[in-house]
């Protein structure tokens, strides 16, 4: 009878681990914001190395890199279009869309991007002025 109890024990135990470690999406939103992160320096960087404004427009779980204001035909780095798609959550920002003008300037307000999933969110700040992303 103790070695029944012992072993249903253990198969709480692993049990719980696993549905745990399951249900936590942390280490994925942190993938997804790292993607946009990188994506929102691509639309900068674009933007400083030409005389035309770029930018990142959101909506709901996918956001589109745009040249002057329209969906540009450049693909995102990654990506087979300039549509990027999160594969988990939905995604906000303070300013939407960012546009960087020539010399990468996102504006004179700092902006915010959030990405979330149910009750998890990441997020990340755009500095004002250089765009600066910590």
């Amino acid at each position: 009878m103790l070695e029944v109890i012992c072993v249903l024990l253990l198969i709480g135990i692993i049990s719980t681990v696993i549905i745990s470690r399951a249900m936590d999406n942390s280490a994925e939103l942190l993938a997804e914001v790292e993607i946009v992160k990188g994506h929102v320096r691509y639309a900068q960087t674009r933007a400083m190395n030409s005389n035309h404004t770029w930018g990142i427009n959101f909506s709901g779980n996918s956001y589109t890199l745009e040249e002057n204001g329209a969906t540009s035909a450049t693909s995102l780095p990654g990506e087979s279009s300039a549509v990027g798609t999160l594969a988990l959550g939905t995604i906000s920002s303070s300013v939407n869309p960012i546009v960087f003008n020539q010399w990468g300037n996102p504006g004179a307000s700092v902006i915010t991007v959030v990405i979330s999933a149910g009750p998890d969110a990441e997020s990340f700040t755009l500095a004002p002025l250089t765009g600066f992303i910590p």
